[in-house]
């Protein structure tokens, strides 16, 4: 009897010890992250008006920075990412698309906010054989740097050397 007792005991805790859940392999482990609005980025012509606003989110710390837009899997027309640099890490910059799951125009800016130069409909993982890829660099030193989707900067007629850009914050 007691042998029967504790043969029924090891079952139920047995059957009670059965994980349900998927593991790892079978689980789906894509990030998304939502697009979060902390303020507004107008282009400016050469007569220093406005042509085309936009909604953005502001990377202006170096973890900011490093996230970027990856983890997205799409963004709205006029949404779009400044990163906004410290007066002594202005410099060439070179974006890495690690994650990044859109084509993006990648816009350079000087201290002046004058456009320096664009990597237009970069890619994630073009330039290299692994996820995620480096993009043109900066041609000069940068302050800032706009993303927008891919193939924007032409549609609304944003040019390097004429473009300038302002900002604020909500």
């Amino acid at each position: 009897m007691k042998k029967l007792i504790l043969a029924a005991g090891l079952i139920v805790i047995a059957v009670g010890c059965k994980d349900d859940k998927p593991s790892v392999s079978e689980a789906t482990n894509t990030v998304e992250i939502e697009f979060s609005k902390q303020g507004e980025l107008e282009f400016l012509n050469a007569e220093g008006q406005p042509f085309k606003k936009i909604d953005i989110e502001i990377a202006d710390t170096p973890n900011k920075r490093a996230r970027g837009l990856m983890d997205r899997s799409s963004m709205d027309e006029n949404d779009g990412m400044l990163f906004i640099f410290d007066d002594d890490e202005v410099r060439k910059h070179t974006f890495y698309m690690k994650d990044t799951r859109i084509p993006l125009d990648i816009m350079y800016f000087g201290k002046d906010s004058t456009l320096i130069n664009i990597a237009r409909n970069a890619q994630p993982g073009a330039d290299t054989e692994q996820s995620g890829g480096t993009v043109a660099a900066a041609k000069e030193d940068s302050k800032f740097v706009v993303e927008i989707n891919g193939g924007l900067a032409d549609k609304w007629g944003i040019e390097e050397g004429v473009t300038k850009i302002s900002w604020n914050r909500d």
